[in-house]
């Protein structure tokens, strides 16, 4: 019996696949090796037996264990595109290198056949091949998302830091110039104030109505707006209505159950101290809430009160397209966007009893006259639109009708819609611009029988990029992005202005009757007017009539005051919502002999009327006196 050790080839395991075991034939002294084609005798094991010398030519080789394939790589996706462009971009570490050699998988014959070597041939194992490291991918991309929220969360860190300090360091505004209106202020802090919250509330008032930039960022979002187009067509013809507009039925106010009743506008009680009341603005009246007169029967009126009803404007392009936004009707009209405040009618009683009382105290002596000024819807308002906005000539000739005989009306509604194809009216701001104010002042020169200059008599001068009130009002990206530009007139006869309060205190001295400094582009062009309304302004002329003329009026009046100046020997201006004197007595006392009142249509017919009923009942008795006292050197 073979007393050699003998033992069966164990199964190979490389790469998962099991190979069956080989059967071979060995002569004797022949043993197998534990590592594949290098032979090893068990002599070697054998105690006290020296080992023998190998005969190469006895070695029988066992093959292999044939390496299992690779499976297929999987598709490269555009995660992986992603993965290796951030790799090279963050400088992560990349998978190893493929040996040389590498084929990651078997043709379609499959895995080559076993092999067994011929004696003497070299025993050399072959290197077998890696497959794609799938850990390392794994690895990468977890290195990936890990670096990449870091990098995410620093940024937004860094936004909300930088945000904070700028809320903080950056100014706040005071004032808004597209809303035309005081910003909130911080509150006075009071036990009871923070007990009962106001406090706080006021404090986040505050900051919420005070972001640096304010207005910026408003025109931003109002401009984004505007990518989702204007309204689409109907039946009328791009139309649409929307917020509190209503039908006006034929006595002239708007119809609805919202619709206020009662008078016009109550007269307001004058405070003991002798101050106006808080005024409002006097085109800014919303549709709806303005203008709900008691309706007078006008039948067996003085017919001088009578004018014949608005014509129709010549030349006009029709309206192209027509938007409603916060109350404002926006349309396009030869190939410019214009806002127009729809006029909710009414009739002026509360004006007309302010007038009649002033009548009664100066008799004949002073010329009083009554030039409201009509808004520009009168004149450009769609056909589509009317029935949504009451006739306000109509309007004008009901409040006159209610005026004492020796009251001077004049209804500038025919006379403006002659120059209706003209620029008089501005197409962003409620006001109108000055050549619709130099035909106004025409027609109170022509009613008061004095001379007046004609255009050409002016220097003009122009504002560009005016934007005005009624983009603050409507908020519309259609005003916003299509400016106009504000012409002005500057008179070419001599004349001297000074500048007093509310209180009739001076001022200053030896200016004209234009601010400096003002610009279109926040919306202020119309303030080139005096700068303001808050100012008593009085301007000396050349003129030798002896005719002082004084204007009481909203911001509608200012833009007339140049006009005069070629007309009447002293032209003096004030704000009925300002004056704190006593009308009846400045009027004595200033030695006044004609008086113009030129108001808007909703100050006509709204709560500002009162406040000529106030300035005739205020310090009654009073003696005013100038305090200016001529040129200082």
């Amino acid at each position: 019996m073979d007393n050699h050790y003998r033992r069966p080839a164990p199964p190979s395991t490389s790469q998962g696949r099991i190979s069956p075991p080989i059967q071979t034939t060995r002569q004797p002294g022949q043993a197998y090796s534990n590592r594949p084609g290098v032979p090893y005798d068990l002599s070697l094991f054998a105690p006290g037996r020296q080992p023998r010398q190998r005969d190469p030519s006895r070695t029988t080789v066992i093959r292999q264990a044939r390496p299992a394939p690779p499976a297929d790589p999987p598709a490269y996706t555009g995660s992986d595109i992603l993965l290796d462009s951030l790799t090279s971009t963050f400088d992560l570490p990349s998978a190893p290198a493929e040996p040389a050699g590498y084929t990651p998988a078997y043709g379609p014959a499959g895995p080559p056949a076993p092999q067994v070597s011929a004696p003497g041939a070299s025993t050399q194992q072959a290197a077998g091949p890696v497959p794609r490291a799938r850990r390392k991918t794994q690895d990468r991309r977890a290195l990936l998302e890990k670096r990449l929220s870091l990098i995410l969360a620093g940024v937004l860190a860094l936004c909300f830091l930088s945000a904070a300090v700028l809320l903080a360091l950056l100014p706040r505004p005071t004032e808004s110039a597209i809303e035309k209106r005081q910003l909130a202020t911080f509150p006075a802090f009071s036990l009871q104030s923070y007990f009962s919250g106001e406090f706080t509330a006021g404090i986040a008032t505050f900051y919420d109505d005070t972001v640096p930039n304010r207005d910026g960022f408003k025109h931003m979002g109002n401009n984004f707006k505007s990518i989702f187009g204007i309204a689409a067509a109907n039946e009328d013809g791009f139309v649409e209505i929307s917020g509190n507009i209503k039908k006006v039925n034929q006595q002239g106010s708007q119809t609805g159950p919202d619709t206020p009743a009662g008078p016009s506008a109550a007269q307001p009680t004058p405070p003991e101290n002798g101050n106006a009341p808080q005024p409002t603005p006097d085109g800014a009246g919303a549709a709806g809430q303005v203008g709900a007169g008691v309706n007078v029967s006008l039948e067996g009126a003085a017919g001088r009160h009578m004018a014949d009803p608005t014509p129709v404007p010549a030349n006009m392009p029709p309206a192209e397209d027509v938007d409603s936004s916060n109350g404002i009707t926006i349309i396009k009209q030869g190939g410019h966007y214009r806002g127009l405040e729809l006029f909710a009618g009414g009739v002026g009683d509360t004006y007309a009893q302010g007038l009649n009382e002033l009548h009664r105290q100066l008799g004949d002596s002073v010329q009083i006259y009554s030039m409201p000024a009509p808004l520009s819807s009168q004149f450009y308002i769609p056909d589509s639109q009317r029935e949504y906005s009451a006739d306000q000539s109509k309007c004008f000739d009901d409040t006159h009708a209610l005026l004492d005989a020796g009251i001077h009306a004049i209804n500038l509604c025919p006379i403006l819609a002659q120059h209706a194809g003209e620029d008089i009216y501005s197409r962003t701001d409620h006001h109108w611009q000055p050549l619709g104010a130099y035909y106004a002042a025409q027609a109170l020169a022509s009613a008061a029988g004095v001379p007046f200059d004609d255009l050409s008599a002016y220097t003009p001068g122009t504002i560009e990029n005016f934007v005005g009130t009624l983009y603050a009002f409507s908020q519309s990206s259609y005003l916003l992005n299509d400016p106009e530009t504000f012409t002005y007139y500057i008179p070419s006869a001599p004349y001297s202005a000074v500048y007093y309060n509310g209180d009739f205190g001076f001022e200053w001295d030896d200016d004209d009757l234009f601010a400096q400094g003002v610009t279109g582009q926040a919306g202020d062009a119309y303030l080139y007017y005096l700068g303001g309304d808050q100012y008593v302004v009085r301007a000396d002329t050349q003129v030798q009539n002896g005719r002082k003329l004084l204007v009481v009026k909203d911001s509608y009046g200012n833009a007339t005051v140049p006009f005069y100046t070629n007309s009447f020997q002293q032209v003096i201006v004030l704000d009925a919502r300002y004056f704190n004197r006593n009308l009846v007595s400045f009027i004595r006392d200033m030695g006044i002999t004609d008086v113009v009142f030129t108001m808007s249509s909703f100050s006509v017919v709204g709560e500002n009327a009162g406040y000529i009923g106030s300035m005739i009942t205020q310090n009654a008795g009073e003696t005013i006196t100038d305090p200016y006292t001529g040129p200082t050197s």
